[in-house]
């Protein structure tokens, strides 16, 4: 056909804008305010919230771009995109996100650990609060990939099932070097937005898990989403491989540590949602209290879930 447009090494803008850098940011925001909203719920100082937040972005953008340059020094035996300062053209593609996550992660929990107040933050919960929303992040983030053309699979036939069902938009433009190409990029969108649903809006939202756990599972969750698409890539690149491989191991110990090993200094209480006894199987939230805490009332800490059903002390760990 005459009217195809192949998009090998195209990006798309909206004027001065590339909407890969767009996708970018809409993504950080929207993360952004997943934590606000859990951070508030805790009742912790959003002041310790903006510093993690300063601290976080630019380690995350420049954690993904380091590794993206290392992998292409390895992958490649050297530099091959260009110039040499075309290392720092962010907005041309090129972030990993391994490599954003694991940097940025590591300033926030060093911050979090040898501030002053460090106890006015449980670090356990801060991890399960932070890593899941990185989900939506993600999500919204491979439609940058889209915009950039790139994070995509092999050949995809016209006459297959994922060419037919594909919406017109995101099937023309994965006309990507003279074929058409499977769509990655939408797959893993689609993974990570499962993901965040079920880790921070079902998990995290009723607390069902000991503080650390879901942290633990978003690292564990990544690590086989990555490592299932990446031998399916067009460019795949084996540190991707090796990089995903270990965040199932590292994020499987975690999750043992959290979930079963680590005594947990926390008085633990179930919340029921609702009066009738029925829903108490169903409907409950629970409420894991510092043995430390910082001079509240227990009747206080529910009172912040907006929780009216009763409440049953379960355990104390």
């Amino acid at each position: 056909m005459t009217d195809r447009i192949d998009w090998q090494g195209k990006s798309l803008q909206i004027g001065p804008f590339y909407v890969y850098s767009l996708t970018m940011m809409l993504g950080m925001l929207t993360a952004i305010l997943t934590v606000l909203y859990f951070w508030k719920r805790e009742k912790w100082p959003l002041d310790k919230l903006a510093i993690l937040i300063f601290i976080a972005l630019p380690t995350a953008i420049a954690g993904a771009r380091l590794f993206f340059v290392i992998q292409q020094l390895i992958e490649h035996h050297g530099w091959v995109n260009g110039p040499w300062y075309k290392m720092f053209f962010i907005w041309e593609g090129g972030l990993s996100i391994h490599g954003g996550v694991i940097v940025s992660t590591i300033c926030c929990i060093m911050y979090v650990v040898f501030s002053k107040d460090a106890k006015m933050i449980d670090l356990k919960k801060a991890i399960s609060i932070i890593l899941p929303a990185v989900l939506i992040g993600q999500t919204i983030g491979r439609w940058g990939n889209f915009a950039n053309h790139e994070v995509y699979g092999g050949i995809m036939s016209e006459s297959s099932l994922a060419f037919r069902i594909l919406p017109k938009l995101i099937r023309d433009h994965m006309f990507i070097g003279g074929k058409y190409r499977l769509p990655l990029f939408l797959y893993e969108s689609i993974a990570n937005l499962i993901g965040y649903i079920i880790l921070v809006w079902i998990l995290n939202y009723w607390n069902w898990l000991k503080p650390g756990t879901t942290g633990a599972l978003y690292i564990v969750y990544y690590g086989i989403v990555r490592f299932g698409m990446e031998p399916l890539r067009q460019d795949s690149y084996n540190i991707y491989k090796v990089i995903s491989a270990l965040y199932i191991i590292v994020g499987l110990a975690l999750l043992v540590l959290f979930e079963f090993v680590i005594k947990l200094n926390y008085n633990v209480y179930k919340v029921y949602r609702f009066n009738k006894e029925w829903t108490h199987k169903f409907f409950y939230f629970i409420v894991y209290e510092p043995k430390e805490s910082r001079g509240k009332l227990l009747k206080r800490e529910f009172e912040k879930y907006k929780f009216d059903g009763k409440t049953e002390s379960i355990q104390t760990s």
